[in-house]
């Protein structure tokens, strides 16, 4: 049910097609949520239905005709309803290098440090975009409709920022540690 508002509170910044909101997903909600291509469209047709959005035909010569979105009154209502009234539930951390992690204990060492570094060198190519984005999507401070954004993005370049710092930090207590 995440996902539904996760899109809703997309659609409210500006309309947009599937393909545009998948990208924007994977842009922008990278550290807050994870879905595939077909979960939101099957996600958008539920919600048409239910009246939470609607769309518009845009008609393309040459390339298949494409759906553009627009959240709906109704759907501006529950995803406001949902913020204020959903009770927030504890995180649940889905990381499947973390499980690796766990594990280090079975490859030697110079494995497990390689497998940090390449893990330390996407969350920091993570961190450079997340931040440019940022930096060029917002020169100045945000007005109150583009805190979420704002905010969000932040807490992405902190994520990134920390899950870096925890590499380095790893990769020293494997160094460290008795054979």
């Amino acid at each position: 049910m995440t996902l539904r508002y996760a899109l809703l509170g997309l659609l409210t910044r500006k309309s947009q097609t599937g393909y545009e909101l998948y990208q924007t997903f994977k842009q922008q909600l990278i550290y807050v949520w994870s879905s595939t291509h077909s979960q939101i469209y099957k996600e958008l047709n539920l919600m048409e239905k239910h009246g939470l959005i609607t769309y518009q035909w845009i008609y393309q010569e040459g390339s298949p005709n494409k759906k553009q979105y627009t959240i709906s009154y109704e759907g501006e209502k529950k995803l406001a309803e949902w913020i204020v009234h959903e009770q927030n539930r504890p995180l649940k951390m889905k990381d499947q290098f973390l499980i690796k992690a766990s594990s280090f204990s079975v490859i030697s060492k110079s494995e497990a440090i390689q497998l940090l570094e390449e893990v330390k060198q996407r969350e920091y190519d993570v961190y450079l975009q997340t931040k440019k984005w940022k930096e060029e999507t917002f020169p100045n401070a945000p007005s109150h409709k583009k805190t979420g954004e704002y905010i969000t993005a932040e807490f992405g370049i902190r994520y990134a920022k920390m899950y870096v710092d925890w590499c380095d930090w790893a990769m020293e207590v494997i160094k460290q540690a008795d054979e």
